[in-house]
Parts: structure tokens; C-alpha cells; sequence
């Protein structure tokens, strides 16, 4: 993990968080931090309304998007299927 934060550090970086319960502190906390700390990074959060959370330190770098991933992801996949014929 180390190497990677040096060899990427300053770059442009994407955290997707998918699924993971506003109070789960655990995975939550330690991505949020990473994104924190990166000036180039954006936290995007996939997850039901309730679930939803992305700290004030960060809402001008995040995405938050409300929705059921299996779904979401169905539909993704779907509009990419579209894209390549």
C-alpha cells in the first residue's frame, strides 16, 4: 500500500467507494483520509440514500450517487454494451 501512495502520490486519483454503510469507520475513514490528503484525488460513493455520506472536507472534490449498485451496475454495463456497437 505504501508504494503505491508514494509511486501515485500527487497524481490524479480516483477512490471508489461502492457499498460501503455511512457508519462503517473501518473502510470508510481510511479512504476518506487518502482522499483528503491527495490535492488531485476525487472520492466517488456509490450507495442507497441512507447510506450516503461524504465529509464536508471533501464535497467539492466527491461524487455521491444514490442507488442500488447491482443496479447501477446493470445499467452501466448496458449504456457501455450500447457505446461499442
Amino acid at each position: 500500500m505504501q508504494s503505491f501512495l508514494s509511486r501515485y502520490h500527487g497524481k490524479r486519483l480516483v477512490i471508489l467507494e461502492l457499498g460501503i454503510g455511512r457508519h462503517n469507520r473501518l473502510i470508510k475513514q481510511p479512504l476518506m483520509q487518502l482522499a483528503a490528503s491527495e490535492p488531485n484525488a476525487t472520492y466517488i460513493t456509490l450507495n442507497l440514500a441512507q447510506e450516503l455520506y461524504v465529509p464536508p472536507i471533501l464535497t467539492t472534490r466527491s461524487i455521491a450517487l444514490e442507488g442500488d449498485i447491482a443496479t447501477t451496475l446493470r445499467e452501466m454495463n448496458h449504456m457501455l454494451s450500447n457505446q461499442t456497437k
